[in-house]
């Protein structure tokens, strides 16, 4: 029996030495594809897309009374909600009337320079015959007593060169007319020194460790590596999907409800399975998956010193390392399980799933 077990082993481990590690090639791939898809987003930061963190950060001195604006984006757009009794003009950057809040709704006037400046994509050159007193053309955009736009007047200052050290930028005015009376939404704007370069290096730390566990090659201390890196995964997972899924602008849709709720689920679902049962390498891979794609996310926080989202930045950018340093991490041990899976047979594993290390499969073999 030992006699023919020896070269069964041996043939398996050099079929098993030639194989080509398309799980690895496979990662390397994966993980490229999941950066390429989240670098629009962080590079677009101050774009279309919601900004997680910014470099510039706009705050409100002054609101006229019975209004309720909020900046959203950190410095990009204003959300302004007016009472449903009151009339009031948003004026454009020339002094024109640009939106018109009234008992009716919310009108814009096309014959704003503004209304021009605010398309997506935005028009090349609004018409030369725009002026302050061009009369206004109103289109109702919505019977609501709310809207949201972009307004150049909030984050034209962070074109402003800056002496080294200086935080506070300058002062912004948004002037409106309400029920025929000039006042304005006043405020200023900040800028903040990018954060510490020493939150990237728990992620170096934790992929070094997993690279040097690796020359071990015991596939038991993989599994308990697996375990020990599963656990603040999904620690992670949770408090990123809390951050980005109360992230209101400026409130909180139902799909974002819903899509954390979910979030939630998995990672409680994912936890007990890897505290209580004996999870395998695809139910790691896509913990790891899950994670890393949450970190990148969240990446900007690490890059930007202001935190858009809806916890603490310290919180925000402890979730954002576990996401991106366990989830990398686990995805290099989850296919290094993967390959074991191959090499041993499920006979030769422990009752708990766990696999026995080299030497035990020498043995149960036969070879010394």
């Amino acid at each position: 029996m030992r006699g023919r077990s020896r070269p069964l082993l041996a043939s398996a481990g050099t079929q098993e030495s030639r194989r080509p590690s398309f799980r690895r090639a496979g990662l390397v791939a994966l993980l490229a594809a999941v950066a390429l898809a989240a670098t629009p987003g962080i590079a677009a930061a101050d774009g279309p897309t919601a900004p997680v963190a910014t470099d510039y950060l706009a705050r409100l001195h002054h609101v006229p009374r019975g209004l309720d604006a909020k900046i959203v984006d950190g410095y990009l757009r204003m959300w302004l909600r007016v009472p449903a009794r009151e009339t009031v003009l948003v004026l454009d950057y020339r002094g024109a009337p640009y939106l018109r809040f009234s008992r009716a709704g919310v009108a814009v006037n096309e014959s704003s320079e503004m209304y021009y400046l605010n398309q997506t994509p935005v028009a090349n050159t609004p018409p030369a015959n725009l002026t302050r007193t061009t009369p206004p053309r109103w289109h109702s955009m919505s019977t609501g007593h709310t809207y949201e736009w972009h307004d150049g007047r909030l984050n034209g200052l962070a074109t402003i060169a800056l002496a080294p050290g200086q935080t506070y930028v300058g002062r912004w005015s948004i002037a409106l007319l309400i029920d025929g009376h000039l006042t304005a939404i006043t405020g200023g704007l900040w800028h903040a020194s990018n954060p510490s370069i020493v939150w990237f290096w728990p992620i170096a730390v934790l992929l070094l460790c997993v690279l040097a566990a690796w020359r071990v090659r015991s596939p038991a201390l993989d599994a308990r590596i697996a375990r020990a890196l599963g656990v603040p995964a999904l620690v992670g997972l949770a408090l990123a999907a809390l951050t980005l899924g109360l992230h209101g602008r400026p409130a909180v849709s139902v799909t974002k409800y819903v899509e954390l709720s979910l979030l939630l689920i998995y990672a409680a679902w994912a936890l007990w399975r890897v505290l209580l049962a004996q999870p395998g390498y695809f139910t790691y891979l896509v913990i790891a998956f899950v994670a890393f794609w949450e970190g990148i996310e969240l990446i900007q926080t690490l890059l930007s010193p202001f935190v858009l989202v809806a916890l603490s930045p310290v919180l925000t950018r402890f979730a954002t390392v576990l996401c991106l340093g366990c989830g990398a991490a686990l995805a290099l041990v989850s296919f290094r399980l993967a390959d074991e899976a191959d090499r041993f047979p499920s006979a030769l594993r422990r009752g708990g799933g766990e696999p026995r290390d080299p030497e035990h499969v020498r043995e149960a073999y036969g070879v010394r």
